[in-house]
């Protein structure tokens, strides 16, 4: 039996370029017993490279960026986008401040460097620095926009950028091109943009070689780009520079990429700081105070062997990390990373061209922008399109035919939440089965349709109880302790009914002492912090082992007999109201694929996090007459539990079905949950299936659900109303998607 309990825990701080690296080589070649997380302030992460291509349109904003989830889903880490701010490492914890403390083993750092803005007065307040690039870009459509109408108006727009290096060169020429590409290559006219380039040196590009130093010098020249050496800036003011010598110099903006320092929270932490104020390691990449922190590229500088703070160290220096931090967790002896001497630079100059230096060599032209497109792109590539691992079937020579095998092999990779449901047809079949015990103050039994049972109590209410359970689709314990109650909990709110209290039943996977405490803690953590946003208590549970991580809750609510909603008291005339978008089957598949964007999970996340309660509400408000949670059957299974007790059908209306970002792109890619082909067969339910089936939008009707949203029944003269009260509660994505119908044929649906 192959068994594999985690024993030990791996952070990684940061997505720069030597993290990339590790994360790939994890995916590549995982290690058993080993937990991995990853904690960033970005998830899509930008490639400092591309910046210049981006800035003159060459790139666009999806190609010089690097999404890490997928990267993390391949590598199997847990993904955490929050900001690091504090270290124990004298218990080894992690410090978030809006959940709970994760505890490691073994940590490494990757988190880049910024210009220093405390280095000159005003910085903060009247100056663009280049990084964060994040920040940086969603500036810089603005600077764009206001040069661009002051130059249409005929005045000159002052650009100012501070630093000699080659990223304030590089940003020179882009400038120019992106802003006025019309000029660019001239000398400069009234009523059009002025650059001056301010240098603390002597010199642009020190530290390259004098021929690519004086080639930049001409070349800024040559485009009317002014430059000052022996310049440094002693503050910045509103429209000005004041420099040390007290010249003024007129701006209309100012960007700086000068002066790269870290945070002082590593240092706070009790990590050694590096003479040049950077993160002391050795030549192992472990710090010098502490052998199980790591840290790489710009976060670190290496004892007796300082380098610059340049990408193509921290690219050459990921292969050695992931190798040290594999060795490392095993207890065995690390490596030692070997900084070379010389490397290879390649700066842009906006216009298809580059310099190229190595030591004294120096070479410039189209060709060296090609080298340049070619490595770039590449580098965005490697971890971009990942490779596709082999699912392993342990199944015994024989057993299976090899056309069986294959089709089995198609569906191994089994989905998590609602998508791991057991089909509708089966559990009908199962439940038909079973022998019926009733009693008098039973109102449901366990084989109806309701979405939680009924139970009269002595005082005349009602007792109302539901079970749900599903399986983890996050390696975040506390986020899917989160979500995986308000999907719990939805079952209460379908019937009109405000929780009251409820049982937790969790399946932990195998794993160390230590750290399956830690899964429980997160977990529960979660439950509660959503019960208590629910106004619900938890007053038991129960844990057992599991293969993989697994939670639900029985959840209680009491009410009055007629302010309880059921499935099936439609009203021929209803609108039916769908309060949140579809799409999360398919989602969480390709998630699991590693072929989703964060920006699609990331939305489909936040709305799980959020409760049907006040969607409850405001449907109980406006006199709805029936309603249901849409969940692992998806849309057109739930609507026909809805329609299974009466003579009477609905109409959808197709197109007005919302869907989350992302759904569209991964069903054309043929991209479906495990449970999405049994409830397709209730294909034959639909009418006038034939005519829509090839429709973009015609599969969404079987994506299963996790945490979905409502289905409302409601008169079709307060529908408006309710709508309108939905989209001002937050629930944006709320439609009208049908009608119930007159039929020939009672519990058929009609698109439209």
């Amino acid at each position: 039996m192959n068994i594999s309990p985690i024993v030990k825990h791996l952070v990684l701080i940061g997505g720069g370029h030597s993290h990339l690296a590790v994360l790939r080589q994890l995916g590549m070649h995982p290690v058993p017993g080993l937990a991995v997380t990853l904690i960033t302030r970005e998830v899509v992460t930008p490639y400092s490279a591309s910046l210049p291509a981006h800035l003159v349109g060459h790139y666009n904003l999806e190609l010089m960026h690097i999404d890490l989830r997928p990267l993390a889903q391949f590598a199997g880490a847990r993904l955490i986008q929050s900001e690091v701010t504090e270290i124990n490492l004298n218990d080894r914890s992690i410090k978030l401040g809006n959940r709970p403390d994760i505890p490691f083993d073994c940590l490494s750092l990757n988190i880049g460097s910024r210009p220093d803005s405390a280095l000159i007065t005003g910085a903060t307040d009247h100056a663009l620095a280049v990084k964060p690039i994040d920040r940086f870009l969603g500036k810089w459509e603005s600077i764009k926009q206001q040069a661009s109408t002051t130059m249409a108006a005929g005045r000159d727009y002052r650009l100012a950028i501070i630093g000699g290096g080659p990223a304030s060169v590089e940003l020179a020429f882009a400038s120019q091109i992106a802003i006025d590409p019309v000029e660019s290559g001239n000398k400069q006219a009234p009523g059009r943009l002025q650059i001056c380039l301010v240098s603390a040196g002597d010199q642009l590009l020190s530290g390259h070689n004098a021929r690519s130093q004086e080639f930049a010098r001409q070349e800024l020249e040559r485009r009317g780009i002014e430059f000052r050496f022996g310049s440094r800036v002693d503050r910045f003011d509103k429209n000005r520079l004041v420099l040390t010598d007290g010249t003024e110099l007129k701006c209309d903006s100012a960007i700086y990429a000068t002066g790269a320092k870290l945070p002082e929270w590593p240092f706070q932490c009790g990590l050694a700081k590096s003479e040049d104020g950077f993160i002391e390691v050795g030549p192992t990449l472990q710090t010098t105070s502490h052998e199980f922190v790591f840290a790489a590229g710009d976060a670190a500088t290496i004892r007796n062997e300082p380098r610059p703070k340049s990408g193509v160290y921290a690219v050459r220096q990921g292969k050695i990390l992931a190798e040290n931090l594999r060795r490392f967790v095993t207890g065995r002896s690390l490596k030692r990373y070997l900084p070379q001497k010389k490397t290879l630079a390649l700066i842009s100059m906006g216009n298809k061209s580059a310099i190229a230096t190595r030591g004294e060599w120096f070479y410039q032209g189209s060709s060296m922008w090609r080298l340049k497109d070619t490595i770039d792109r590449r580098f965005l590539k490697k971890y971009s399109e990942l490779p596709q691992m082999p699912v392993e079937l342990n199944i015994a020579p024989g057993l299976l035919d090899q056309q069986a095998q294959t089709k089995l092999r198609n569906h191994a990779m089994r989905c998590a939440g609602c998508g791991a449901k057991v089909a509708s047809s089966v559990l009908e079949e199962v439940l038909s089965e079973l022998p019926e015990f009733k009693r008098d103050d039973v109102l449901s039994e366990s084989g109806g349709a309701e979405d939680a049972s009924r139970i009269r109590l002595s005082d005349g209410r009602i007792l109302l109880q539901s079970l749900d359970f599903i399986k983890a689709f996050t390696r975040d314990p506390f986020l899917f302790g989160k979500i995986a109650t308000n999907h719990s909990l939805s079952d209460i709110y379908a019937m009109g009914v405000q929780a009251h209290s409820a049982l937790a039943l969790a399946g932990l996977p195998f794993a160390e002492r230590k750290y399956s405490r830690q899964q429980l803690r997160e977990l529960m953590l979660g439950c509660t912090e959503a019960l208590e946003e629910n106004d619900c208590s938890l007053i038991g549970g129960h844990s057992a082992e599991a293969e993989q991580l697994q939670f639900g809750l029985a959840v209680n609510g009491f009410a009055a007999p007629e302010t309880i909603l059921t499935k099936s008291n439609l009203k021929i005339g209803d609108a039916l109201i769908l309060t949140r978008p579809l799409g999360s089957g398919t989602l969480l598949a390709a998630d699991m694929r590693h072929q989703a964007r964060h920006e699609w999970i990331d939305a489909l996340m936040q709305s799980m996090l959020s409760s049907n309660r006040k969607a409850s509400e405001i449907s109980v408000t406006h006199a709805a007459h029936a309603c249901t949670d849409i969940t692992g059957f998806g849309l057109l299974g739930h609507l026909l539990e809805m329609l299974a007790d009466n003579d009477m059908g609905a109409t959808l209306f197709l197109e007005q079905i919302p869907t989350f970002s992302g759904t569209l792109t991964t069903l054309g890619r043929g991209i479906v949950s495990s449970l999405h082909a049994d409830n397709r067969l209730n294909a034959a339910r639909i009418s006038n299936h034939t005519e829509f089936q090839n429709h973009e939008l015609f599969p969404v009707l079987f994506d299963p659900q996790t945490a979905g949203g409502l289905l409302i029944s409601i008169p079709r003269s307060r529908a408006e109303d309710c709508l309108k009260m939905l989209l001002t509660t937050g629930h944006d994505r709320a439609a009208m998607v049908g009608e119930i119908t007159e039929t020939e044929e009672a519990g058929t649906v009609t698109l439209s």
